[in-house]
Formats: C-alpha cells, sequence, structure tokens
C-alpha cells in the first residue's frame, strides 16, 4: 500500500485546536447574579456604574439590596441603585428607593439628598402629558415638607423653584378650565375656578392677583357687567400698572370698542 507523507503544519493545527477546546472547557462559567456572594455583586454592581451599562448595574443591584439587606454597606448600594434608577428613566422606582433611604436612614449624612432626590424623580413624572395632576400635588406636597424641615437647606433654592414649577402648572389647568367654561358660557362654573385659584394659590403667590384680576374683568365683560368690568380694571391699573395683564386688559377693551378709562 501506498503511504502519503505526513503534513507537519495539520498536525501542528490539530494540536493548537486540541489546546483550546482543553481551555475552553477548564474556563469558569460567568456568574449570574443569583449565584453571588454580596461582596461579588458589590464588585459587579460598582463595575457596570463605571461603564455605564445601567440595566446590568440594575440587576445586580436589586439583587444585593434584596438578598443581603443586613450588610453593613446595604444603605450606599441602596442609594446607588436609586441613582440608577434615576439615570435610566425609571422615576417611581427611584422616587420609592430614595424614599426608602430617607425613611431607613434619617441620620445618614445623604438623607438630604435622598430627600432632594425623591422631589426630582416625582417632579419629573409632572413633566409627562397628562391630565391628572396628581403627581404634580405630591410634588408640591414633597417639597413644602422638605422646606418645613429645619435642618435641611442644602437643595432649598432647587426645590422652591420645582414647588413654583408644580405650582404653575396646577394654575395653567385651573385657568383653561375656567376658559373652557367660559366659551360655553357657564359664567358660574367659571367663577367657581377663579375663587379656587384664590383661596389655594393667591397666598403664595401674590403676583397672581394681576392675573386673577384680568380673568376676572373678562368674565365681567362676558356677562356685559359693566361695573364689575370697570372694578376690575381699577384694580389692575391701580395696583399693576405695568403689568403684562393689564396691557392685555386694555387691548381687550380696544378690541371691543369700548373705552378704556384711566382712574
Amino acid at each position: 500500500m501506498f503511504n502519503f507523507p505526513k503534513n507537519p503544519f495539520l498536525n501542528l493545527s490539530a494540536i493548537f485546536l486540541a489546546s483550546l477546546l482543553i481551555l475552553s472547557g477548564c474556563e469558569k462559567q460567568k456568574k449570574s447574579p443569583e449565584e453571588m456572594k454580596a461582596e461579588e455583586l458589590k464588585k459587579t454592581s460598582l463595575a457596570f456604574i463605571e461603564q455605564k451599562k445601567g440595566e446590568d448595574a440594575i440587576e445586580h443591584l436589586e439583587k444585593l439590596v434584596v438578598q443581603y439587606p443586613e450588610d453593613s454597606e446595604i444603605s450606599k448600594y441602596k442609594l446607588l441603585l436609586a441613582d440608577e434608577y434615576l439615570n435610566d428613566g425609571k422615576l417611581e422606582s427611584a422616587h420609592q428607593m430614595y424614599n426608602n433611604f430617607k425613611d431607613f436612614y434619617p441620620a445618614d449624612e445623604k438623607a438630604e439628598y435622598a430627600t432632594y432626590k425623591s422631589i426630582l424623580a416625582k417632579f419629573y413624572q409632572t413633566l409627562k402629558v397628562d391630565c391628572d395632576q396628581t403627581e404634580t400635588q405630591e410634588a408640591i406636597k414633597l417639597c413644602k415638607n422638605y422646606l418645613n424641615t429645619p435642618f435641611m437647606s442644602e437643595y432649598k433654592n432647587d426645590v422652591i423653584d420645582i414647588k413654583n414649577t408644580c405650582q404653575q402648572k396646577l394654575i395653567d389647568k385651573e385657568v383653561y378650565v375656567y376658559d373652557y367654561y367660559l366659551k360655553r358660557k357657564k359664567f358660574d362654573a367659571a367663577n367657581n375656578r377663579l375663587k379656587y385659584l384664590r383661596n389655594s394659590f393667591l397666598k403664595e403667590n401674590p403676583i397672581l392677583e394681576a392675573r386673577l384680576l384680568y380673568l376676572e374683568a373678562k368674565l365681567a365683560d362676558k356677562k356685559k357687567d359693566k361695573d364689575g368690568v370697570a372694578e376690575k380694571l381699577e384694580n389692575l391699573v391701580n395696583k399693576y400698572p405695568e403689568s403684562q395683564f393689564t396691557k392685555m386688559a386694555k387691548g381687550l377693551m380696544a378690541k371691543e370698542n369700548k373705552p378704556f378709562k384711566m382712574f
């Protein structure tokens, strides 16, 4: 029988492939979060945060918080989880986790940070397009609680801005409803919205009075109440001569060919 000469290159290739198979078989399989101990979960979570892999970081942090609630460093990782929720747009989860932190660790140096971030997470929820203002009202309540807490002041200016923005959203909503009723000549309903605005918002937002006087003048005009219109315009001119609402009232009267008297 004729024997073909052996190819040394084929032998080397076979040896190389066999070595790879042996090494891959010996390599440890990557652990799932469920298989990891506390220190492994911490290390892996921090690595994912550093790599900006939010979903992976959240998965490992959640396992750590659930499986090792008694760990001496768990407060730190709860706060990291809340931050990752916020960064990932999981706003209600972030809000709840920040609240959990401040309730469980009220004396912690990060308690005020957590309180502020819980407000921020709730505020972001108010920015969605939705007629329901429950989230806005809840955000205002959180802001007031923060501002009424004597030892919290680091984020005071931001919280005041958030509260004012949320209140303005509620005011704008009420004005929208007022306009809806006014256009349909439901004057009692429109007047009730203005009363609600005065009773609920004017004390904290005194600048709102100029807008209310203008809206009350519009309502009186629609009702053909000349004395009511004159009274509201007089108040506007005397109290807020430079206000945009005084100018708008003048424009309204001019548009309808009605004389505007300076009192």
